[in-house]
């Protein structure tokens, strides 16, 4: 009778244990299954805005005013947001390393003087780092409105990095491969010389590139090369053609950088056409979201010379398909989707398109 209750007790003790385990394993798929889902909704954003110049009312589309530019710093100023060096950024994405809640960063491209004698001031006074993209040739010719090279080497101690923007800033887009390659290669000669480093960031003139010239500059070891269309950058990102929010007189209110500074990333995957260069007018357009359910809320907006072109966006949840309803003026073509997420977060994808004339 002992021997039967004893087995009967050891039998009991068995089942429990195999049932334990398999509750255990359970528990473990259901926290392994959300740590793929908030995977799959976090992204590690940070917003880089991109200047010109300041203070110059004569070039409105390219100029900030100082007013507004001491508004926007005394924003991004707030302790919600973190304003850090552009290539942290960059640094961060590439080892998967947290950024900070609202990371930005501050671009300025082409090196007109209005840097030093405007804007650098009114950065150092809120501490606020800063990466600046030159044009050699620009300061080679020694033009009237420019930095010179003993200014720019006054910046880079005070702090400043320095980024290539080729030679002479060219539509890359329209060049043989050998005219790009010596648009870079000089450019990174005059940048040693006088700096007597490298370059590790670059910008494409216009933000205009093509799969050929970001082949091209991928080939020269940059750690990343930036556009110019709206967007935030997230891990999903392609390091060789990042977004940067333009801000100038036009866009540069308050709300838009308190709108833009708080966006999270997007993330998607599989854009077509691979190539930022159409090859068809008007193209198919598509991407895959590493969130699905962010496709219930998303809205594209693309826009070319002439405006705004009316689109259907085609949901199958994950993958996302954009028919446009006409032809795709010549020149830049700009896409931005937006999403809002279940904890009230916008977020946003952008890319920049070309049109050549010959398919217009």
């Amino acid at each position: 009778m002992v021997s039967i209750r004893s087995n009967m007790l050891k039998n009991i003790n068995k089942i429990y244990l195999q049932k334990s385990k398999k509750f255990i394993f359970i528990i473990l798929l259901l926290n392994l299954i959300a740590t793929i889902s908030i995977a799959e909704n976090v992204t590690n954003s940070a917003v880089v805005y991109m200047y010109h110049r300041f203070g110059e009312p004569d070039n409105p589309s390219t100029n900030i005013s100082l007013e507004q530019f001491k508004k926007q710093l005394e924003e991004l100023s707030k302790p919600k947001y973190n304003v850090v060096k552009l290539e942290y950024i960059i640094d961060s994405i590439i080892t998967q390393t947290q950024l900070p809640t609202n990371t930005i960063a501050i671009s300025i491209d082409d090196g007109h003087n209005s840097i030093i004698k405007k804007a650098w001031p009114l950065l150092k006074e809120y501490n606020f780092p800063v990466t600046l993209f030159i044009s050699t040739d620009s300061i080679d010719s020694k033009y009237k409105n420019y930095l010179t090279w003993d200014e720019i080497r006054a910046l880079k101690k005070e702090g400043v990095d320095i980024g290539a923007h080729t030679k002479t800033h060219p539509h890359l887009h329209t060049m043989s491969v050998s005219e790009i390659k010596e648009e870079i290669e000089y450019s990174n000669k005059r940048y040693l010389s006088e700096l007597g480093e490298m370059p590790k960031l670059f910008a494409y003139p216009f933000g205009e590139a093509n799969s050929q010239v970001i082949k091209i500059i991928q080939d020269y070891k940059f750690k990343a090369a930036f556009g110019q269309h709206s967007g935030v950058i997230n891990e999903t990102s392609d390091l060789n053609y990042l977004p940067r929010f333009s801000i100038n007189e036009k866009y540069g209110s308050i709300d838009r950088i308190k709108f833009s500074g708080n966006a999270k990333g997007l993330g998607i995957y599989d854009l077509t056409p691979i190539d930022p260069e159409f090859s068809e007018n008007p193209p198919f357009i598509g991407f895959s979201l590493l969130d699905k359910s962010l496709s219930k809320s998303l809205n594209c907006f693309i826009f070319d010379g002439s405006g705004n072109i009316e689109s259907e966006i085609y949901n199958f949840e994950e993958r996302i398909e954009i028919r446009l309803q006409r032809k795709i003026k010549e020149g830049r073509v700009r896409m931005n989707c937006t999403a809002k997420d279940n904890q009230n977060n916008w977020r946003w994808f952008g890319h920049q398109f070309i049109m050549p004339n010959y398919l217009d």
